[in-house]
């Protein structure tokens, strides 16, 4: 499923790299073998040099809701998720995996257990990730951005996701 994403940006203190899309695109929402993922593409990297956390950071517009609430309303039906009420305008989760693949410098740098916060931002609902990256050289394919969750994670975002589309909370 493909969620509206008008920012993306990573950015990891060690060993100095920053990741971004310039123009606003789409993030995929998939399952997996039992795993959710959020993938975004088309990123860039650069230098971040003189960066002392690392963080992801993604924005869902909130411009037109109409077809993000039926994005998300599909999806939650496609992937048989159970969506509760959300318990308050935020949501805090450890999710399994963050991870980023960088094929010019040959690195996968990944988070395990990073913690996830979502809130809305003006327009946009925030998706924030921070945790302890790592990075080990690997060859990798393409430039993108990997976030692995749980059914039960993939449910609490969606339905937090759907309420702000809505206009609630």
């Amino acid at each position: 499923m493909q969620i509206p994403c008008s920012r993306a940006q990573v950015v990891v203190a060690d060993p100095g790299i920053r990741l971004a899309r310039h123009t606003p695109g789409f993030m995929v929402w998939d399952e997996h073998g039992g795993t959710f993922v959020l993938r975004v593409e088309e990123l860039e990297a650069t230098e971040a040099a003189g960066e002392s956390e690392s963080a992801i950071s993604l924005e869902i517009p909130l411009s037109l809701p109409e077809g993000l609430i039926r994005s998300l309303e599909e999806f939650a039906a496609q992937q048989q998720l159970h969506l509760a009420p959300p318990s308050g305008p935020e949501l805090e989760e450890d999710v399994v995996l963050a991870a980023c693949h960088l094929p010019v410098q040959k690195l996968f740098v990944f988070a395990e257990e990073p913690r996830l916060l979502v809130k809305r931002f003006g327009e946009a609902v925030e998706i924030t990730l921070t945790g302890a990256f790592k990075a080990r050289r690997l060859p990798c394919q393409a430039t993108d951005l990997v976030i692995h969750l749980t059914r039960a994670s993939m449910a609490r975002l969606v339905a937090l996701v759907l309420s702000l589309a809505r206009g609630g909370l």
